[in-house]
C-alpha cells in the first residue's frame, strides 16, 4: 500500500496505456473511441501521458517496450490473445500469398462487407487458412509464440519493470468469444489463459492489479464480428473498468494513511 500513498500527491495522475491492436483503432467507425482515448475524457483525477498500440504484442516483445518507457503515475498494460494464440512458423512465410501470412491470418475482417462476393471470397480464405492450420500443426510449424514453461518467468520480468515505471501497474488480461476458431485454437489458447491468469493473479497486490473479461462482459456486443477486437461499446466498459480500477487504488491509499494518522 506505501506504494500508492505518493499517487495521491500527484492528482491528477498521468497514465500510460500499452497493449496490442486491442487497444487500437482496429475495426472502429470514424469518430468512435479507442480504450486511451475514452480514458483521456474521463478527467478528473488522471490524464492520458502516452497511448501505445503495437500488433502483436507478446509478452517478450512487451519487455523491451515497457523498459524504454519514462516514470509515469499509472501504467496501464492492455495483453491482447496474441500471447497465447498459434501462429504460423516463420518458415513458410516465403510460401505463403500474402493473405495467409501470420501477420494478417490472425485478424480476420472486422466487419461484413457489403459486396455478396467479398464476402463469398473472406470465407473461402477463411477457409483455406483453417485447412493450413491444420496440415501444419502436427509438424511444428503452427504453433504459440511462447511456451508454457517461460510463462512464470515473462510475467514476473514485466512485472518487475512495470513497477519500477509505475506506482499503480493495472494488468488486464484480454479473453476473445472464440466462436470463429478451430477447436484446436480454443484448446492451446484456453490453456495459455488458465496458466496467465495463475501466474499474474499469484503476483496481485494493491499497486500491482488485475482485470479480466468476466461472462456479462463475453458478449457479441462487445466485440467486432471477429470475436477478438473490442467494438466502441466493448473499448467503452473496458475504460470504465480500468478508470474504477484506479478510483479503488486511490480510494484504499487515502484510506491507509487515515487509519495511520487515527492510530497516531
Amino acid at each position: 500500500m506505501k506504494y500508492l500513498v505518493p499517487l495521491l500527491g500527484h492528482l491528477p495522475l498521468a497514465v500510460k496505456v500499452l497493449g496490442g491492436s486491442i487497444v487500437s483503432h482496429y475495426g472502429l467507425l470514424s469518430g468512435e473511441q479507442s480504450v486511451g482515448e475514452v480514458l483521456a475524457k474521463k478527467g478528473k483525477i488522471i490524464y492520458i501521458k502516452r497511448d501505445q498500440s503495437i500488433k502483436g504484442l507478446t509478452f517478450s516483445r512487451a519487455i523491451p517496450v515497457i523498459e524504454s518507457l519514462n516514470t509515469t503515475d499509472v501504467l496501464v498494460l492492455y495483453f491482447g490473445t496474441s500471447v497465447a494464440w498459434p501462429r504460423m512458423s516463420r518458415k513458410m512465410a516465403d510460401h505463403l500469398r500474402p493473405e495467409l501470412l501470420e501477420q494478417t491470418s490472425f485478424h480476420l475482417p472486422a466487419y461484413k462487407s457489403e459486396v455478396l462476393y467479398n464476402r463469398f471470397k473472406a470465407k473461402l480464405r477463411h477457409f483455406e487458412r483453417n485447412v493450413l492450420k491444420l496440415l501444419l500443426f502436427p509438424f511444428g510449424l503452427y504453433r504459440p509464440r511462447q511456451s508454457l514453461e517461460d510463462l512464470p518467468d515473462l510475467v514476473t520480468a514485466i512485472q518487475h519493470l512495470a513497477e519500477k515505471k509505475a506506482g499503480l501497474v493495472i494488468w488486464v488480461q484480454h479473453h476473445s468469444l472464440d466462436y470463429r476458431r478451430l477447436w484446436l485454437e480454443r484448446k492451446i489458447y484456453t490453456r495459455f489463459y488458465r496458466d496467465i491468469l495463475k501466474e499474474i493473479y499469484n503476483n496481485r497486490s494493491p499497486h500491482f492489479r488485475v482485470i479480466t473479461l468476466d461472462k456479462s462482459l463475453l458478449v457479441q456486443e462487445n466485440f467486432a464480428i471477429d470475436g477478438v477486437h473490442l467494438s466502441a461499446l466493448g473499448h467503452q466498459r473496458m475504460a470504465d473498468l480500468i478508470y474504477s480500477e484506479i478510483e479503488s487504488a486511490l480510494t484504499e491509499a487515502g484510506e491507509y494513511v487515515k487509519n495511520g494518522e487515527d492510530s497516531l
